[in-house]
């Protein structure tokens, strides 16, 4: 990948710049309480399955999506699940806490979208990062909680939306220069916006109240080294995999390959991960559709 260092071209104060991203980012959909909640309760091992229950049923619209997808063919069940206690017996805990996140996380998106990075294919994108980061933290970091890790990988890249709804012609002009550069995103937005998608994500990620671990996650994942977190390093490769795997799109550059502090420390390089996640288009696709629809 070039790097692309060039004088900035729009000359914006960088004072005025954070003024109007916090604007925005104060503008976006609230989260939801009732998820935030959950969030909090499923970190308590003594959590209860009834005190889940009760938080996910006070939002009536939360519980019947979540129905609809557990009874839904992507998970196969043999019987109708009709309540959320059923759906936690059935699936279990961290399952049910990931659909209600996913649900409320793709209500929160905006509308407003650019044909360079058009909405559902950055829901795509996401979806598989999530997906994979879960997966990556599980097989390879041996980590047994793993649901955090999801979540992170589905709002790794909120920071870009914000910029769509800011400035979506100047953040398509960004996207464009990095695809005819060849170069890093990251150092595009800083060039010409003055502050990167990872750093506007993190801000985003701090004003719904998610815990600090993601929000670190978030604006550390672009620029990881041997001192980043396991969940930095996870949401890092699964985003890289996602691309490489032409799951939507995210406006990165395709990589060849995992850096060398990722290689060491999942203990693998990107060739590996990808031919163990061939199922991983339908299983995105899936989901996809049923938490949109």
């Amino acid at each position: 990948m070039k790097t692309c260092m060039e004088p900035q071209t729009e000359a914006v104060s960088q004072e005025n710049i954070h003024q109007r991203v916090s604007a925005m980012v104060e503008s976006m959909p609230p989260f939801p309480q009732s998820v935030l909640r959950l969030m909090e309760m499923t970190k308590d091992f003594n959590c209860s399955p009834k005190d889940l229950v009760e938080v996910i049923e006070c939002d009536p619209v939360m519980t019947m999506k979540i129905l609809k997808l557990v009874n839904s063919a992507f998970f196969s069940l043999s019987r109708d699940v009709v309540s959320i206690q059923h759906a936690l017996v059935y699936l279990g805990m961290n399952t049910v806490k990931n659909l209600a996140i996913s649900i409320a996380t793709i209500d929160a998106l905006p509308h407003k979208t650019i044909s360079e990075l058009p909405m559902e294919k950055f829901l795509t994108h996401s979806l598989g990062t999530a997906f994979v980061a879960q997966r990556l933290a599980k097989d390879c970091l041996h980590i047994k909680d793993v649901s955090d890790y999801f979540i992170a990988g589905l709002l790794h890249g909120f920071g870009k939306m914000v910029f769509i709804q800011l400035e979506p012609a100047s953040y398509a002009s960004v996207l464009q220069q990095t695809k005819d550069k060849n170069c890093s995103l990251v150092q595009m937005e800083v060039i010409h916006i003055g502050i990167s998608y990872a750093e506007v994500g993190a801000m985003l990620a701090q004003s719904w109240q998610l815990p600090t671990s993601l929000v670190d996650c978030i604006r550390t994942h672009v620029d990881c080294d041997a001192d980043s977190s396991d969940m930095a390093i996870s949401v890092a490769a699964a985003s890289m995999v996602a691309t490489v795997m032409q799951l939507g799109i995210n406006g990165e550059v395709v990589m060849d390959e995992f850096p060398e502090c990722i290689q060491q420390r999942l203990g693998c390089d990107l060739k590996m991960i990808i031919e163990q996640m061939q199922n991983l288009p339908d299983e995105v696709s899936k989901i996809q559709s049923m938490v949109r629809g």
